[in-house]
């Protein structure tokens, strides 16, 4: 899943939640206020239609083994959390993120990014990889890369893509420095209520 995170010491955070949970709470307000311009300008790239996709439409489940294009959903599907992220498979944890968890908003976020075509192996193909085609049509990759050129890659410092790392790249940095100035503030104030022996009274 295409993912923009927001790192920090998220163990802070945890008890930031746990002791003082109105600077919690306001700094999940400031997060809210740095991202949701980024998702709102992610969410207006994703097509209207699957048009440019040759035969990447709604059909029948038995014949859906490739994700169809649809626009609500992946809009609906992308969004941002403001909460600390359980550990990813290398064991990262992050304060905020940004994310794009539609299956077809995925491909359509980073398809091409290799710049060729998964190897193609046909549908009567066994295993389960994901890094193989098992398209009807030998020429079905290349023919989908080339149908997305006319929505080109953009490159940002967390990826390469079409909606949210394309927003990301598109604001420059200003989100991510409203949030590190939010969390280096809450942090600050837990701090010094912490010296002052105060954090009880905000919990």
């Amino acid at each position: 899943m295409p993912t923009v995170e927001i790192r920090g010491n998220t163990d802070l955070r945890k008890a930031l939640a746990r002791f003082a949970p109105d600077l919690d709470k306001e700094l999940r307000k400031e997060l809210t206020r740095a991202l949701k311009p980024v998702v709102k300008q992610a969410r207006g790239f994703v097509p209207a239609t699957g048009d440019i996709m040759r035969g990447w439409q709604p059909r029948s489940f038995s014949e859906a083994r490739f994700p169809f294009y649809d626009a609500q959903i992946i809009t609906r599907n992308i969004g941002f959390s403001t909460g600390v992220s359980k550990p990813n498979k290398n064991g990262f944890t992050s304060n905020a993120r940004i994310f794009n968890k539609s299956a077809a908003g995925a491909i359509y976020e980073t398809a091409g990014r290799l710049g060729q075509p998964q190897p193609w192996v046909g549908p009567k193909a066994g295993g389960t990889s994901k890094k193989v085609s098992r398209s009807n049509w030998e020429g079905a990759g290349a023919q989908f890369i080339e149908n997305l050129n006319s929505k080109p890659l953009v490159s940002s410092l967390v990826g390469r893509g079409r909606l949210i790392y394309r927003a990301w790249a598109l604001n420059r940095g200003i989100a991510l420095a409203m949030s590190m100035k939010a969390l280096d503030k809450a942090i600050d104030t837990f701090y010094q209520r912490a010296n002052a022996g105060t954090l009880d009274k905000a919990a």
